[in-house]
């Protein structure tokens, strides 16, 4: 929504303008043919009167005007004088409105950001945040992304991001984010060192966070999980595993792109955690029949006290408080699982 906004006020502005040098140059042309069928004057003469008229600069006229002339030239002074401060206007309003914008663009974010609760932290709008924050709106996920690059923060910005210029290894800049209030944060910085100090900033801060941190380097990735990251994610490792499975298994992959892809409706990949107040509490997956109530089928579980996934769970595996579950099914399945699992017992 914020870039649509931006959009259409820089088409304004430049409409604008587009606008008023076409009527001022119109009054010009009109001028210099005026005075060349009216007065017979040359054309370097009429093009001459047409600007010390329009322009109302007081400079005598070039030959003596007749009664035709005189109205003629107080017709190019009265639509003269109206096309140019409408052009003065225009490009006024187009100079000051990156600066206006900027400062009270600024403010106005800054505001939004502090109502902000339950929302996402990226830190670093690299290639790796922008693909992180691109994901995020996809699925209208509120975030802020923090970045201290001007030329990353202009193009985020410019992307319609709330975002906060500055450095996230910096405390203040992440309570500018709200790292209290929120309830994930992906550092995605250039450099290891400097997301480990977000790292271990953000879990000091907000022990309830989930963190995800990025590493370019092996070492670093102990050292992030040592200072509090949840999830440490190596690019290259992930892309070099990409590239062996769509060698060995390409179908498979290509099934798990449709599933995690939102934007296709044959299949969604999700997941929920189960609360005290869900339907499936206490039921085994063959006792709360999700397949027969949703079209769900669930992939895996994951208990509360375990850190590995179940695949292909027993149809007698009992759902208790703090399970994980991940399912999958159709966009229309899923809102009825949603359903099932917020209802009361």
């Amino acid at each position: 929504m914020m870039r649509m906004r931006r959009r259409v006020r820089e088409s304004r502005y430049t409409r604008h303008v587009f606008i008023a040098a076409s009527i001022l140059a119109s009054v010009i042309v009109i001028g210099v043919i005026g005075y060349m069928l009216i007065e017979k004057m040359t054309f370097t003469h009429a093009l001459y009167m047409t600007i010390i008229t329009i322009s109302t600069v007081g400079f005598r006229e070039v030959e003596p005007l007749g009664t035709g002339g005189e109205y003629f030239t107080m017709f190019v002074i009265a639509t003269g004088v109206s096309a140019v401060l409408f052009f003065l206007a225009g490009l006024f309003e187009f100079a000051v409105s990156e600066v206006l914008d900027d400062v009270w663009g600024r403010r106005r974010m800054m505001n939004n950001i502090s109502k902000l609760s339950s929302h996402y932290i990226i830190c670093g709008y690299g290639r790796v945040g922008k693909s992180v924050a691109d994901e995020l709106a996809e699925h209208a996920k509120k975030f802020v992304v923090i970045e201290r690059d001007d030329e990353a923060y202009a193009h985020c910005v410019r992307d319609g991001h709330f975002a906060i210029h500055g450095s996230a290894t910096e405390n203040d800049v992440l309570v500018d984010a709200g790292i209290e209030r929120a309830v994930g944060l992906v550092s995605a910085l250039r450099f290891d060192a400097d997301n480990l100090f977000v790292v271990l900033s953000a879990r000091t801060m907000n022990t309830n966070l989930l963190l995800i941190a990025r590493a370019d380097q092996l070492e670093s990735e102990q050292k992030l999980e040592m200072v509090g990251a949840d999830r440490v994610i190596s690019p290259h490792k992930i892309a070099g595993k990409r590239m062996a499975n769509l060698l060995v298994r390409p179908g498979a992959c290509e099934f798990l792109d449709v599933a995690m892809a939102q934007n296709i409706p044959e299949y969604l990949l999700s997941e929920i955690k189960v609360g005290e107040t869900s339907a499936l509490l206490g039921r085994s997956i063959k006792e709360s029949k999700l397949r027969e109530r949703t079209g769900v089928t669930v992939l895996a579980v994951r208990k509360l006290d375990e850190q590995a996934f179940n695949p292909n769970p027993s149809v007698d595996t009992v759902i208790e408080e703090g399970d994980v579950l991940v399912l999958i099914g159709t966009p229309e399945q899923m809102a009825l699982m949603e359903v099932a699992n917020s209802g009361e017992k």
